[in-house]
């Protein structure tokens, strides 16, 4: 898990490079994967079309209002952490993929069999799928107790994201390698938040979890407003503590 983003990044800096050398290889495997996604997408319009709706499901005005309602949902449930999750894993992907897209200036696969605009890598419908998918999948184990809950939230989330990926391939969207580079942009980004975040263990209080010692437990940063600081329970001295001294005798005695 804490190898995931850095892994990440540096294949996705591997394959942005070879995508700006034009690497024959790639460029041939590219040529390839798409031609034989055109010759199939012509001949079987179920597919098409199927493809097609899969592909729209990420448009912007589809994953804009669900992220407007996570949103809302995590500012109703002061979940502080959550919402830094969410907003820093889609602004981050989202400033690096434009980045990228901007530096490399790839062209598109020719006449794409659905609407397109602007350059191909890395793909953005494949990126914002994929985001979507790991901040649900991520806040949504945090929430759901149930095992299979979570593998039932993993399970669609994953699926979805990745036929996001595959429609884009089959209408010629975009080139194999611009869905790869979206995949790992997204899942570095994602995991990276969610591990410095520490998600999981902030629900509970809505509020950010106590960094680790070197002993394993967690201790609160002086001065730090951010972490409980309720008052502890008062110990009981009559159980815990030392009896207490006797108190002087001060009875009056007759003399002898």
């Amino acid at each position: 898990m804490r190898r995931i983003p850095v892994l990440c990044a540096v294949a996705l800096s591997v394959l942005t490079l070879l995508v700006v050398t034009r690497f024959g290889p790639l460029i041939r495997v590219d040529a390839a994967v798409s031609g034989a996604a055109r010759r199939f997408a012509l001949r079987h319009d179920g597919w098409r079309i199927a493809m097609s709706a899969v592909t729209h499901s990420a448009d912007t005005r589809v994953l804009l209002p669900i992220a407007l309602l996570l949103t809302g949902l995590l500012l109703w449930r002061r979940w502080r952490t959550g919402l830094a999750f969410l907003l820093g894993t889609a602004v981050t992907a989202t400033v690096i993929r434009l980045t990228i897209l901007a530096l490399v200036h790839r062209p598109r696969p020719v006449d794409p069999l659905t609407a397109t605009a602007g350059w191909a890598f890395p793909s953005g419908h494949t990126t914002s799928s994929a985001v979507t998918a790991g901040v649900v999948v991520v806040l949504g184990r945090a929430v759901l107790t149930g095992r299979w809950q979570r593998r039932v939230l993993i399970a669609v989330a994953g699926t979805w994201a990745v036929l996001v990926g595959v429609s884009r391939v089959a209408l010629l969207a975009h080139w194999p390698s611009d869905v790869l580079g979206g995949w790992l942009l997204a899942t570095g980004v994602a995991v990276a938040f969610a591990r410095g975040l520490q998600i999981q263990r902030s629900f509970r209080t809505g509020r950010p979890a106590s960094p680790q010692r070197d002993d394993g437990r967690s201790h609160r940063p002086e001065g730090s407003s951010e972490w409980n600081t309720e008052e502890p329970a008062p110990r009981d001295v009559g159980s815990w503590s030392s009896p207490p001294a006797s108190a002087p005798d001060t009875t009056e005695r007759p003399p002898s």
